[in-house]
């Protein structure tokens, strides 16, 4: 999957659970947008102290400008969902692009939450990737990965034998939820959603 994995988080007394990318990642997207700021206000300083900029002030405008763009791109593209867990509703955003797309509802709408096991030797030989994944009550929205773990299998070993924390912290997540929660971590599935959509 190319999207950015995101990670579980409770917050407000366990009130709100929040499924979003790591706190890092957010910080250095918000890292690029003012490094690009600052590159696009560097030759107009530069300018007002009466001073050369290094280059052409003209190049550091672009590229400031280029990194503001990036910064809008990956921040827009971010998708997440969360869940207020005392009101029984939430709210996701979907991406990727400019324009994602916003969802919401009663939590009453979710029909599972669900481990899958992906082997993905492909990538690293004998590791699996293990997904959880929401799905909802007659396919109104798509499905949604909200967490992924990937572990290295030894020889022989099911591949469920590393799941244990995931299916710990899913298990969790459903039971805060309300809704009915499924492993399915014990026999292969694909990826469960395309890297196209």
């Amino acid at each position: 999957m190319l999207e950015t994995p995101l990670y579980g988080r409770f917050h407000g007394e366990n009130r709100r659970l929040v499924f979003s990318a790591p706190t890092p990642y957010h910080l250095l997207i918000r890292g690029v947008g003012g490094a690009g700021v600052a590159c696009m206000l560097y030759g107009p300083i530069m300018r007002l102290l009466g001073q050369e900029a290094a280059l052409y002030p003209e190049w550091w405008f672009f590229t400031g400008a280029m990194l503001v763009g990036a910064a809008t791109l990956a921040a827009r593209s971010l998708q997440s969902i969360s869940f207020d867990l005392k009101e029984r509703h939430y709210r996701r955003r979907q991406g990727p692009g400019l324009l994602p797309r916003a969802f919401h509802g009663s939590i009453n709408n979710i029909d599972a939450l669900v481990l899958i096991s992906e082997p993905n030797g492909r990538m690293v030989s004998g590791s699996v990737t293990y997904h959880l994944v929401l799905h909802w009550k007659n396919k109104v929205e798509p499905p949604m990965v909200v967490q992924q773990d990937t572990r290295l299998l030894g020889t022989g070993q099911p591949l469920n034998y590393a799941a244990g924390p995931i299916l710990a912290a899913g298990s969790a997540y459903a039971q805060a939820m309300g809704v009915a929660f499924y492993d399915n971590s014990h026999f292969p599935s694909p990826c469960p959603v395309s890297v196209f959509t």
